[in-house]
């Protein structure tokens, strides 16, 4: 059934740009196969400005597909995951703690598969040689972390559920570079807003794909393997598709590059850091408090509805009224997510139709969706209670901040790139997608700290109280968001 859900957002993402696509499609020749550097490769004269070519929207909207792959992972994996590593017999705070894992891992891959994947020489492209492996590995350490309680006994099971949770991070950061990466390499100048647009649309069916899976199950916790093995695939397909849309032109390397070392791709993944022009490094400061706030409620919101919403408990007796509570809480949190899902692909359509219809600055759109997120959290602090209602509204809400901040910071990269590439200077779309990379890794330590310390001291009322600190980090990052510099948006 996906195709027919899909046939409506992207029909009108299409025909809000087949305008411009007609001259591409004569263009491009009947190959059906996008060139990397990708689908807007040209000849970069030394100092000369110089045209570029625009990607046809089907072939824009293909590179981005496998975000439907990656986000139903990133659902499943939040939903999941506290739950079963409690059930493998972690307490409440160590549960929550397993979550720096992701960050740390992200902190030190991301920038350095953005820098390596930059300079890549392979034959096979500059991005494809990091997903194909980091595919593998994923599937490796996913489908072990889903079997630690068939391994192991207790207690081993969980420190290596602990381990392989690790690898799968490691997996996933890998591959989400490169895979943004190739959407900012084949989209034009003026397509980059809607190419990440469209990476969000695709992260909405991402979404609703991974949450329609968990439906299979009344608890998904208690069937890991199953649920590892068909998003997996699922993500298997789609890069598979991607691999086929965007066939990349290896990077060579100039005569006059100095030899490169061990350490140069830490040297220039890290040494990018302490180069940040000015309107990067206000982009970086949105970028760590809006993704403080996320990462305060994606990993804790399964909990939230069990404990705070629902008053049940994972680890209750079955037949209990607190396991009553707590599978119920689960199903719900379930529906709230398919519906989060719906309205993150119909805001994206938005997002889309709004950015080609309208000369409206980026950073106001993107500044009021972070306000809706700031709003939807201290309502879960003081208006949810036990309301489910309220509670699925939060969740509801939460789209509109994440599809902003999915798409907007990397697109204002990506007009940086093409900018630079246009003047003719190399692009360092790879670099700097890391770069943002660690500005989303960072928080995500201190949010998961905050946390693990929140729930150990406050028990109960620990994820109320997390939930308004992050709405207070929304309201920061959208303040800072209106000093964004998008002015080559409108050129």
């Amino acid at each position: 059934r996906l195709p027919a859900v899909l046939a409506f957002p992207l029909r009108v993402a299409s025909e809000q740009m087949a305008d411009q696509d007609h001259s591409d499609n004569m263009s491009q020749g009947s190959n059906g196969v996008c060139a990397s550097s990708c689908g807007a490769t040209k000849d970069i004269e030394a100092g000369k400005p110089v045209a570029e070519n625009r990607l046809p929207t089907w072939k824009l909207v293909l590179s981005a597909i496998p975000w439907i792959g990656v986000q139903a992972l990133w659902s499943t994996e939040f939903a999941i995951t506290t739950p079963y590593m409690k059930e493998l017999g972690m307490t409440e705070s160590l549960a929550t703690l397993t979550w720096i894992f992701a960050p740390i891992t992200g902190f030190i891959t991301a920038p350095i598969v953005g820098s390596l994947s930059d300079r890549c020489e392979s034959r096979y492209g500059r991005r494809r040689p990091f997903i194909l492996f980091a595919l593998v590995w994923l599937w490796l350490s996913s489908l072990l972390f889903a079997s630690s309680r068939h391994l192991f006994p207790a207690p081993f099971a969980k420190w290596f559920a602990l381990l392989m949770f690790a690898c799968v991070d490691v997996a996933v950061n890998l591959i989400q570079t490169p895979v943004r990466a190739i959407v900012s390499d084949v989209a034009g100048h003026d397509q980059q807003a809607v190419g990440q647009i469209i990476s969000v649309l695709f992260q909405g069916f991402g979404n609703l794909l991974g949450f329609g899976i968990m439906r299979l199950w009344e608890v998904p916790s208690e069937h890991v393997f199953l649920l590892m093995v068909l998003v997996l695939g699922v993500l298997t397909a789609f890069i598979a598709i991607q691999m086929w849309v965007c066939e990349e032109t290896p990077w060579v390397k100039p005569r006059d590059a100095p030899a490169a070392t061990v350490c140069t791709p830490l040297v220039n993944a890290f040494g990018a850091v302490t180069r940040m022009p000015a309107d990067l490094v206000t982009l970086a400061f949105v970028q760590f408090c809006s993704w403080y706030a996320l990462f305060c409620y994606l990993p804790s919101v399964s909990d939230w509805f069990s404990i705070n919403v629902y008053a049940g408990d994972s680890r209750a007796p079955p037949g209990s009224i607190l396991r009553a509570r707590h599978v119920q809480s689960q199903s719900t949190n379930t529906t709230a997510g398919l519906i989060n899902s719906v309205i993150m692909i119909l805001f994206s359509v938005g997002l889309m139709l709004l950015m080609r219809r309208t000369r409206l600055p980026m950073r106001f759109c993107f500044s009021a969706c972070l306000c809706v997120g700031a709003i939807a959290l201290v309502m879960a602090k003081f208006l949810v209670g036990h309301s489910v209602a309220f509670a699925e509204v939060v969740v509801a809400l939460m789209a509109v901040p994440v599809s902003g901040i999915n798409a907007f910071p990397f697109a204002l990269v990506g007009l940086m790139n093409k900018r630079a590439q246009q003047e003719g200077r190399a692009p360092d779309t790879g670099v700097q997608m890391g770069v943002l990379n660690i500005f989303i890794c960072l928080p995500q330590i201190v949010a998961t700290l905050v946390l693990g310390a929140l729930r150990g001291r406050l028990g109960a009322d620990a994820l109320p109280w997390g939930f308004f600190m992050a709405g207070v980090s929304f309201a920061v990052a959208a303040a800072g968001a209106l000093a964004l510099n998008d002015r080559q948006a409108s050129k």
